[in-house]
């Protein structure tokens, strides 16, 4: 455990619930949670209530939230359109069985903000979504290998959980040619070598992979702007560098909005960064807080899918009624452009909040932004291109401004130093306040 021992004394005294909890739950489930992400030491905080910006633990500490369960709920805690659209759709069926009629609206909905979209099949996690993306642009191009940025997280599969976060010089490969390495144990070896690794932002190192291995490789997947390693931006004429690799390799590129889409802007970073992919893949915001996903993309690639083609794509919950009726309200009624005003403007406070109280303060900081999403990168002079340069931060400095940003009331993004700070349609500006306040306090605490 880092940081200093005070700091992680008040986090004890202040949230004795939520270590009674832990104890219990610990003997039957791993770790006490049910994705890792959610642990941190000395134990995880569990919460009881959730409403607009705001999360309430089991003791009844109030914390305004900035993780947003990672960017699904930009439109808030318990919002009340989708509140109400969720009740509306209970009253008429949960899972039928059969697809709902509510489908075509919301599909309509993604496709206005993806006019790349030609056609659109849904899931139920962002992992599933990369799965099956995956999937299909090798059963387009009849090739086996994928190609990822190091440090990128795309889903907890085994074809894409490759060099997601590799600490260990040793296994980090050189920086001209990463190296593939498994994050997993129980990854078999023949899958790993499937999945290539380049790094965000290398023009160059991109290229040479594709000649390396011309005509064996399927597809590129990358966000558009690389999150999980803290916010990272595209260098300028980045995207257009992979678009025309991509067409002169014969190769498909998936772009993936999984955390970033419906959310950096109506149309996500590829809207932002004018990318026209093959592929695409979505999840979190379009569920409006539950179980959705989608894939979709230019249409003679999604008429491979089953029962059309012979690209398996099933899934028993995949675009259940419930869901369904959450993610249209969320994008329809909930995220409007006056609620993407609104985000953007209050992202724009923050940050420079964020800045000034890292300058005023003297703090060894860089941050990274894009829009409603920002990291601060402990220890880096500026922010990073990729997630070498990032994973550089001083990640003992990142869990001391964690804690301490908890015990002021303050969730100040995802539970680990690669995560990012959100902003959602039912924040206002007292939370920024608060935000950027106990920003300032916790810097001046960490560098006494």
């Amino acid at each position: 455990m880092s940081g200093s021992y005070s700091e992680v004394e008040e986090y004890v005294r202040n949230t004795p619930g939520s270590k009674k909890f832990y104890d219990s739950l610990s003997g039957m489930i791993p770790g006490g949670v049910n994705t890792a992400i959610q642990f941190f030491n000395p134990y995880p905080l569990y919460m009881t209530k959730a409403a607009g910006s705001k999360l309430w633990d089991l003791d009844g500490r109030e914390y305004v939230d900035h993780c947003l369960a990672y960017g699904a709920v930009t439109a808030g805690h318990a919002n009340p359109v989708v509140v109400e659209a969720i009740k509306q759709q209970l009253g008429r069926g949960i899972l039928m069985g059969f697809q709902g009629e509510g489908v075509e609206e919301l599909t309509r909905e993604i496709m206005r903000r993806y006019p790349f979209i030609e056609m659109l099949r849904f899931a139920n996690t962002g992992l599933e979504a990369t799965f099956y993306a995956t999937r299909l642009a090798r059963a387009v191009t009849g090739r086996k290998l994928i190609i990822k940025m190091e440090g990128a997280y795309h889903g907890a599969h085994d074809t894409l959980l490759v060099s997601d976060k590799p600490w260990r010089r040793v296994v980090l490969g050189s920086c001209y040619n990463p190296a593939s390495t498994p994050d997993s144990l129980g990854t078999p070896e023949e899958i790993v070598k499937l999945t290539l690794v380049v790094h965000f932002n290398d023009i160059d190192g991109l290229e040479r992979v594709l000649k390396e291995h011309e005509n064996e490789v399927a597809a590129i997947i990358t966000e558009p702007l690389q999150t999980n390693s803290g916010i990272i931006v595209p260098v300028k004429g980045y995207f257009e560098a992979v678009r025309k690799l991509c067409d002169d390799y014969g190769v498909l590129l998936i772009i993936d909005e999984v955390k970033t889409g419906c959310n950096v802007a109506e149309g996500g970073g590829s809207q932002i960064y004018g990318i026209k992919p093959d592929l695409a893949t979505f999840a979190k915001t379009i569920g409006g807080g539950t179980p959705l996903a989608a894939f979709g993309g230019k249409r003679e690639y999604m008429k491979m899918i089953t029962p059309v083609g012979g690209a398996v794509h099933y899934g028993t919950y995949n675009a259940n009624a419930l869901s369904v009726a959450a993610g249209t309200a969320c994008l329809k009624e909930a995220l409007t452009p006056a609620a993407y005003a609104k985000i953007m403007r209050l992202g724009d406070e923050l940050y420079k909040g964020v800045e000034n109280a890292v300058t005023d303060t003297k703090t060894r900081a860089a941050v990274g932004r894009c829009t409603m999403m920002g990291t601060i990168f402990f220890g880096l002079d500026q922010a990073p291109k990729n997630y070498r340069e990032a994973s550089m931060c001083d990640a003992a400095m990142w869990y001391r401004y964690w804690i301490n940003m908890l015990n002021r009331g303050v969730i100040p993004s995802g539970s680990a130093w690669f995560e990012e700070w959100m902003i959602s349609a039912m924040h206002e500006p007292q939370d920024i306040q608060k935000t950027i306040q106990a920003t300032y306090e916790t810097l001046k605490h960490i560098r006494s």
